[in-house]
C-alpha cells in the first residue's frame, strides 16, 4: 500500500490549487469588477481545457505510461493556475482557464488506472474511496485556507482585495507544482499483475475495441447525462452564499471547509460499504440523494438549513464518482484503462462545461431558485437513466463461476 499513499499525497498537493482556485476565482472575477456571464465562461474553459486534453491523455496513459501522464500534468496544470492569477482581461483568463483544465483532464485520466494497476478487487473499493475522501478532505482545510489567506493580507498588510485573492491563487498553484516531485518517485503499476488477480476479468477473453467501446459509451454518455445537474449549479455556491445570505469569504471558506472534511469521511465509509455490500447499490442509493438536497436549496431561506443542504447535495459527487470508475473500468481490459478513464472524464467535463455556460445565464438573466429546480431536474433525470442502465449491463455479465470457462 505504499504505492497508494504515495500516490494520494501527490494526489493532494495537486488538488491544493484546484480547491483554492474554485473557491477563490469568482471573487477574483468579481473584484475584477466582470459578469456572472464571464464567471461560467471562465468556469466552461477551464472544463474545456480538460476535455480537450482527454482524447490524449488517455492514448499518453495506455502507450507512455500513467505516472509519465499524472507527472506532466502537474507541471501544466500549476502553469495554467498561476497564469490565471495573474491574466485581467476575459480573453486571457479563458485561456488560461484551458491551459489549467488541460492539465486536470489529463490528471484525472491518469489516477484511476495507476489506482486499478496497484490494487487487486479485495482492496480497490477502499483504494478509490481514500484517495476520492483525502482528496476531498484536504480540498477542505485547503477552501479554509484559501478563504482565510485574503483577509488576512487585507487586515495586516493593508493589500486591496484583488492583490490579496491574486496571491492566495499563487499560492494554491504553487501547491500544485510541488506534487510533480510525488508523483516522479512512484514506481510504475503493474497493470499485467493486476489483471491476473482479477476475478472479474479472469478467464475472459479480451474485447476488441469496438467491443469496449459498445459496451461502456452508451453508459459514459448516461454519466455525462447525470453529471450535468450538478454541473448546472456547481461553480455558483460561494455567490450563492455570498449574495442570498451575506457571508464573507472568510466564513464561506469556513463553510465550504467543513463540508469537504464531512464529504471526506462520508466517502472513507462509502468505500468500506461498496467493498461489503456492492458497488452497485451504494452507487444506485447516493444518485438519488441529489435532487431532493438542491430543490430543498432553492426554497430555503435560512442559512443554517441552506448550509445542510449544501453538505447533502454536495455529497452525491464524491462518493458517486469513484463507484462509476469502478462500474467502467472493471468492465474493460486492462490495456484500454486509459482510453475508458479519458471517456469517462470526457462526460465529467462536457457536462461541467456546459453546466457552468448555461448556469452563469441562468443565473444572470433569473435567479439561484431557477437554478437549483433546473439543477435538481435534470440530475434526477440523468440519476434514473445510468441506474437503469448498470442495472441492465450487471445482468448481462459472465457470473464470475463461468469465467474459467469463457
Amino acid at each position: 500500500m505504499a504505492r497508494v499513499a504515495i500516490l494520494i499525497a501527490g494526489n493532494v498537493l495537486f488538488g491544493t490549487g484546484l480547491f483554492f482556485h474554485a473557491f477563490l476565482y469568482n471573487f477574483y472575477l468579481e473584484a475584477l469588477n466582470l459578469s456572472e456571464v464571464v464567471m461560467g465562461h471562465a468556469a466552461a474553459a477551464l472544463t474545456a481545457g480538460g476535455l480537450a486534453a482527454l482524447l490524449p491523455a488517455g492514448w499518453l496513459v495506455d502507450r507512455l505510461g500513467s505516472k509519465t501522464a499524472v507527472s506532466s500534468a502537474a507541471l501544466i496544470g500549476g502553469v495554467g493556475l498561476s497564469l490565471g492569477a495573474i491574466v485581467t482581461t476575459p480573453v486571457w483568463i479563458y485561456a488560461a482557464a484551458v491551459v489549467a483544465g488541460a492539465g486536470g483532464g489529463l490528471w484525472r485520466v491518469a489516477v484511476a488506472p495507476i489506482l486499478m494497476g496497484i490494487t487487486d478487487q479485495r482492496n480497490r473499493p477502499r483504494a478509490f474511496a481514500w484517495n476520492v475522501g483525502l482528496l476531498v478532505a484536504s480540498g477542505g482545510v485547503a477552501m479554509a485556507v484559501a478563504g482565510s489567506v485574503p483577509e488576512w493580507l487585507t487586515r495586516a498588510w493593508s493589500f486591496e482585495r484583488l492583490e490579496a485573492v491574486r496571491i492566495a491563487l499563487l499560492v494554491g498553484a504553487g501547491g500544485t507544482v510541488s506534487s510533480v516531485s510525488l508523483f516522479l518517485i512512484l514506481q510504475r503499476p503493474n497493470h499485467v499483475a493486476a489483471a491476473a488477480a482479477d476475478t472479474r476479468l479472469a478467464g475472459r477473453k479480451a474485447p476488441s475495441s469496438a467491443g469496449v467501446a459498445r459496451e461502456l459509451l452508451p453508459l459514459v454518455a448516461l454519466v455525462a447525462a447525470w453529471m450535468l445537474g450538478p454541473g448546472l449549479a456547481a461553480p455558483f455556491f460561494n455567490i450563492y452564499f455570498s449574495r442570498i445570505h451575506d457571508l464573507g469569504i472568510d466564513r464561506i471558506g469556513l463553510v465550504f471547509a467543513a463540508a469537504h472534511l464531512a464529504w471526506g469521511v462520508a466517502v472513507f465509509g462509502s468505500g468500506e460499504v461498496a467493498a461489503r455490500f456492492g458497488v452497485q447499490r451504494v452507487l444506485t442509493v447516493s444518485l438519488l440523494l441529489f435532487a431532493p438536497a438542491i430543490w430543498g436549496m432553492a426554497v430555503s431561506g435560512a442559512v443554517t438549513v441552506a448550509m445542510a443542504l449544501y453538505l447533502l447535495q454536495g455529497l452525491v459527487s464524491p462518493v458517486t464518482n469513484p463507484l462509476i470508475d469502478q462500474a467502467l473500468l472493471e468492465r474493460a481490459p486492462p490495456r484500454r484503462h486509459g482510453a475508458v478513464s479519458s471517456w469517462r472524464n470526457a462526460a465529467a467535463d462536457v457536462s461541467a462545461m456546459v453546466g457552468a455556460s448555461v448556469g452563469g445565464g441562468v443565473l444572470s438573466s433569473r435567479s439561484f431558485h431557477t437554478l437549483f429546480v433546473s439543477s435538481g431536474t435534470v440530475g434526477l433525470l440523468g440519476a434514473l437513466g445510468l441506474i437503469a442502465a448498470l442495472r441492465y449491463a450487471a445482468k448481462n455479465e459472465i457470473p464470475k463461476e463461468e469465467l474459467g470457462q469463457a
